[in-house]
Parts: C-alpha cells; structure tokens; sequence
C-alpha cells in the first residue's frame, strides 16, 4: 500500500512540473511575440453571433425573428413547467417583440393591399 502511495505521489508530482514548465514557456512566447487577433470560428461562435445579430436586429427577416422569439416564448413555458421560472420582464419582453413582429407584418400585408395594381 505505501508503494501505491509513492508511485501516486511521484506521478502528480512529475505532472506538476511539466505543467509549470508548459506555463513558463508560454509565458516567455508571450513576453517576445505581440497578439495578434484572430476572429473565432465554429459552432460556438457562430452560436454567439446568431444570438448577437438577434439582439441588435442585423441579417435576419422578421418571418424568422418571430419564429425564434415564438420558440423563445414555449421554451420559457416549458422550462417553468419543469419548475425554472423565470422573471416577468424576460416574459414581458418576449411577449413584446412577438407583439412587434406580428404588428409589423399585418402593416407590411395592408400596406400590399392598399396598393393598386398597375
């Protein structure tokens, strides 16, 4: 048993210094090259952007601004049937820009039909 200790101790440890070797290296790399910013890429990122041009209302058609806010709406429903609930504003909001979204396109769809036909 106390061989199974020494051998565990000697692993961790040998694992320790190669991680502050690794982060002393990486440090001195650091310390001769400049950053350069590189834009991310992959799921995740293209993840963030969608949830951002959502929020600030870049590249996307109100038909699919709808259906994401919609999708918004039954998963709070369905996340506070599961017993997360959630504030009344986030509610509010969703419900608002559902409202908006619907408003907007019953004037887009008068607006084509106050139009006469050439």
């Amino acid at each position: 048993m106390d061989m199974d200790i020494i051998l565990l101790t000697a692993v961790i440890s040998t694992l320790f210094i190669v991680f502050m070797i690794a982060v002393y290296r990486e440090f001195s790399v650091m310390e001769n090259e400049t950053y350069v910013y590189q834009k991310e890429s992959g799921p995740r990122a293209g993840l963030v952007n969608f949830v951002g041009n959502l929020a600030v209302n870049k590249s996307l058609s109100k038909e699919e601004k709808k259906v994401i806010y919609k999708a918004m709406h039954r998963n709070i429903a369905d996340m506070e049937s599961d017993g997360v609930y959630f504030d009344n504003s986030l509610k509010e909001i969703v419900e608002n820009q559902i409202n908006t979204l619907g408003n907007d396109e019953q004037k887009a769809v008068s607006e084509v039909k106050e139009k006469p036909s050439k």
